[in-house]
């Protein structure tokens, strides 16, 4: 998409979108370790009294005697460890702790261990004889199909097997009007661009871009492109300082106001002043969220052109760039 500006015996043209996203989902990976070892974003899925013979008891317990044989899995972008949305069974308990256990497929204990993932994922346990060939990975073992004790991965034939496929963390990236303009730019005003390309003395938004993501550290928002330009004549971006508007001086810029998630503006952007660090070749940060929540975040973004009463006429036009990727 392509935003375009019109100015000075001149037109501006402007904006163009893109994103880098890649997605990740992850392959299921469990073992029994310590409660230690079993750190974010590995989820324990049952903790064991040892690493054979073993009573068993939730995840969300604290009993110190099963600190030290815990099953413990990670892998998947959003495992949890919750009985909740898309989740599977992992053994079924007599109680919270100190617990016989059973397979997910009996009736007879009404307390639940499970892993989770988020919607659009899967996540499934069964259990296999000997070894757990077809399925992700071995959470441990037990000792018959009820009424029975835990073990590690090698304890006993019977195996814990479990398979999970996570969903690749989300992007969205919109822009609200791809052309914009100043209309006709004079040395005596600042003009700032409006989605009408009919530009305004008043300083106002010429568009919106809105941004979220689940990526766990957030994105990165930038934009590239050259200056209003006319053939061989140039108006001379603001760079990198954030500079208030002065009428009769040459000045390209922009900048930005944040509303709504967890996104911000990257300064020089962030003030009241107007500032413009890229060209046709290298990018410039606008905004960036360090987490992602899933909320969008709405930039309203507002430009700024002024001239010089040497600046020579024509039409004047520019493409920018706006990137943006996510952060793992």
């Amino acid at each position: 998409m392509m935003p375009r500006f019109l100015g000075l015996a001149t037109l501006i043209s402007i904006l163009a979108i893109s994103y880098s996203f890649p997605v990740r989902a992850g392959t299921l990976s469990c073992s029994v370790t310590t409660a230690a070892a079993c750190t974010s974003p590995s989820v324990i899925a049952l903790r064991l009294s040892g690493a054979s013979n073993a009573h068993t008891e939730l995840p969300s317990q604290s009993t110190a005697g099963y600190a030290n044989s815990v099953m413990c899995c990670s892998g998947v972008s959003g495992l949890a460890n919750t009985c909740t949305g898309t989740n599977a069974t992992v053994a079924k308990l007599t109680g919270n702790t100190n617990s016989h256990i059973e397979q997910n497929t009996q009736a007879n204990y009404g307390t639940n261990a499970c892993l989770s993932v988020p919607a659009g994922g899967t996540v499934a346990v069964s259990y296999q004889a000997s070894n757990c060939t077809g399925q992700d990975t071995t959470l441990g073992s037990m000792t018959a199909a009820t009424n029975a004790h835990a073990g590690d991965t090698s304890a006993y034939a019977t195996k814990i097997c479990g398979t999970a496929v996570g969903t690749g963390p989300t992007l969205s990236f919109t822009i609200s009007d791809s052309s914009i303009g100043f209309g006709t730019l004079a040395s005596g005003a600042a003009r700032h661009a409006t989605g009408d390309t009919l530009g305004s003395g008043t300083e106002i938004a010429a568009h919106t871009i809105v941004a979220n993501t689940t990526a766990g550290s957030g994105y990165t928002l930038t934009v590239q492109g050259a200056t209003l330009t006319s053939g061989i004549y140039t108006v001379s971006a603001i760079g990198g300082t954030n500079t208030a508007s002065a009428a009769g001086t040459e000045q390209f810029g922009l900048r930005m106001t944040a509303t709504g998630g967890v996104g911000t503006v990257t300064s020089p952007y962030a003030a009241s002043g107007f500032a413009y660090a890229a060209n046709a070749t290298t990018p410039s940060q606008v905004a960036s969220a360090t987490s992602g929540n899933g909320v969008d975040t709405t930039y309203s973004t507002r430009y700024l052109a002024n001239i010089a009463p040497q600046t020579e006429s024509g039409i004047y036009t520019g493409s920018l760039i706006y990137v943006i990727t996510a952060n793992f």
